[in-house]
């Protein structure tokens, strides 16, 4: 199948490389490039009126004096079928959460391969959801951060002896403190990690990865 591609980025440069870049592919045929938002809704009525609309818009998020996730938004209620991949420099996930939540259905940093910037084409077209893994990468890094530093080193110590499934008893034994300043920290704890048993604590250890 052949997708109809719209191109949105307020450098020219950018839209003449990625055009050429999709141009190497039978899947794609790249039907307007536009560098603002009254270009490109016009690039995207003209093809609905001809009757053979948009498949997917590559759209750049940061750009002068357009919000991208409030365009995101914008196009959604326009067309509710477009399928819309953020294609940008930016890594804030702050940034990439709200254009998500206004209804970008893939997003992939400007430093992809051809490969990668493909797969995300044909899996947003596909109706897929898709989002580069070095974006999650770097919120997994960011968590792992944010949680170790949460933690005092004792607090940290004992964390990794409750998952070793040590009581408090066998704790304080462990590190020579007594039973109640376990229990002190182990409240600290489950009240820093927003958790409230051990084997929440193990859930959490799993899912964040901030213990290895």
């Amino acid at each position: 199948m052949n997708y109809r591609i719209a191109l949105l980025d307020d450098h020219q440069v950018v839209l003449e490389s990625f055009a050429n870049l999709l141009a190497t592919s039978s899947r794609f045929r790249v039907v307007g490039m536009a560098s603002d938002k009254r270009s490109l809704l016009h690039i995207l009525e003209q093809n609905r009126l001809e009757g053979e609309p948009v498949d997917v818009l590559v759209t750049d998020l940061i750009m002068p004096d357009l919000n991208g996730a409030d365009l995101v938004l914008e196009l959604k209620k326009y067309d509710p079928n477009l399928a819309i991949l953020v294609l940008s420099g930016s890594d804030d996930p702050e940034q990439i959460r709200r254009a998500f939540q206004a209804g970008a259905n893939g997003f992939v940093t400007k430093t992809a391969d051809k490969a990668e910037l493909f797969d995300a084409i044909l899996a947003v077209a596909a109706g897929r959801r898709y989002m580069d893994s070095r974006i999650m990468l770097f919120e997994e890094k960011a968590r792992t951060v944010a949680a170790d530093a949460l933690l005092t080193d004792r607090e940290t110590q004992i964390v990794r002896l409750i998952l070793d499934e040590l009581s408090s008893n066998q704790i304080a034994e462990r590190l020579f403190i007594s039973f109640n300043t376990v229990e002190t920290h182990r409240k600290r704890i489950y009240q820093k990690l927003g958790v409230t048993t051990a084997l929440g604590l193990m859930k959490f250890a799993l899912h964040q990865g901030f213990i290895r």
